[in-house]
């Protein structure tokens, strides 16, 4: 309506904070000096001048995390969430991390910081490729990426290092080129059939290639991992062993660093994020779902009528049946009275022929006694 009137819209209100204000509120929450907190800013091409968006806020709050090492802020609220987390990744053998989940947001680091007990305790690690911190660092020049891609891009390798020196992180080597997706398909192609892989991406696209994936290596026989002849001997078997047995799943962050599984759906053959279930890939979505139970709605309501029909016609010829063994009783009543009558005559007319004869007799007899 603005352009219509030919007047400029409202420009709109954008919140922001000084530079000072930005500086010691960083300065106090990390406590660090404010010529740190400025150096660590300006490393990844962040300078303070003037105003500054207070949306950024979170921004430099985890570059200065990751740069310290301090991620105390991005731990889960909810206590109870680690045993949910723990039943999610306790039956992996190898947990592998894209490139776009550690750049979204602050999901990475919410996902590390709640993983971190969790596998020191399982003795797991997270895999990053080589390849994904290549990408990384073509990203954080990348001018058609916005501020934040760029920022993220250039701070999370320190945050990997760290995680590297602690134990929770292993870099893995790619020996190949091409894009990091082509190579984590063909990698858990070779390895799927013997271990239980996690893969966290946010690309829907290659979620895909890993859910049909493992669909295709569920109809090959499983294969069991060699032991050397010491664990054979003295190795506990899990109990869950057979129930987690070479799975193969696709995750993406959410807020809070969460997971969610990729599905894929055999009738609309289109995929869909839910609650990660210790299940196979491909489940029917909620759409086909509420579609196949309406389906099945219909076809118990026409096998019902069906149903009723058939009891009707069949009331209808048990009815036809009765009616016609009455009908045939009547007709047998009827047939019995009439041969008895038959009967009585016969025996009338038979008696009748002996009387007639005896008068005969008798009258021939008194005829001749007369002469």
């Amino acid at each position: 309506m603005a352009r219509l009137l030919g007047k400029r819209p409202p420009a709109r209100h954008v919140e922001t904070i000084a530079t000072e204000d930005t500086v010691e509120q960083l300065s106090s929450e990390f406590r660090l000096s404010k010529e740190k907190v400025q150096s660590i800013l300006r490393g990844v091409g962040i300078n303070l001048e003037g105003s500054n968006p207070a949306s950024e806020m979170g921004l430099y709050r985890e570059v200065i995390a990751c740069k310290v090492g301090d991620r105390s802020r991005f731990t889960h609220s909810d206590t109870s969430y680690e045993e949910v987390l723990d039943e999610q990744l306790r039956s992996f053998d190898e947990i592998y991390v894209d490139t776009a989940p550690i750049i979204q947001e602050d999901w990475f680091l919410h996902f590390v910081t709640d993983a971190e007990p969790i596998l020191k305790r399982r003795k797991k690690k997270l895999i990053i490729l080589e390849k994904t911190l290549e990408e990384l660092h073509g990203l954080k020049d990348n001018p058609e990426k916005d501020k934040e891609v760029r920022v993220r891009s250039t701070i999370r390798p320190d945050l990997i290092r760290q995680l590297a020196r602690r134990g929770l992180v292993r870099i893995g080597d790619t020996g190949s080129t091409g894009i990091a997706d082509d190579h984590l398909v063909s990698l858990f192609s070779q390895i799927g059939a013997t271990k239980s892989l996690l893969l966290v991406t946010q690309d829907r696209g290659l979620s895909e290639r890993i859910v049909r994936l493992a669909q295709q290596l569920e109809q090959h026989p499983k294969q069991e991992m060699k032991k050397p002849w010491y664990r054979r001997f003295f190795g506990r078997k899990r109990a869950d062993a057979e129930q987690y047995a070479h799975q193969m799943v696709a995750c993406k962050l959410i807020e809070e660093g969460k997971l969610k599984r990729c599905y894929i759906c055999p009738e609309c053959n289109e995929s869909y994020y839910d609650d990660l279930h210790a299940c196979e890939g491909m489940v029917l979505c909620g759409r086909c779902y509420l579609d196949l139970k309406e389906q099945e709605a219909k076809q118990i309501a026409a096998n019902q009528k069906k149903r009723e029909a058939e009891l009707k016609a069949e009331e209808e010829r048990q009815r036809k049946l009765e009616e016609e063994e009455k009908r045939l009783e009547r007709e047998k009543l009827k047939q019995t009275v009439g041969q008895r009558l038959e009967m009585q005559k016969k025996r009338f007319i038979k008696r009748a022929s002996v009387v007639l004869v005896v008068l005969l007799i008798l009258a021939l007899l008194l005829f001749v006694v007369l002469l």
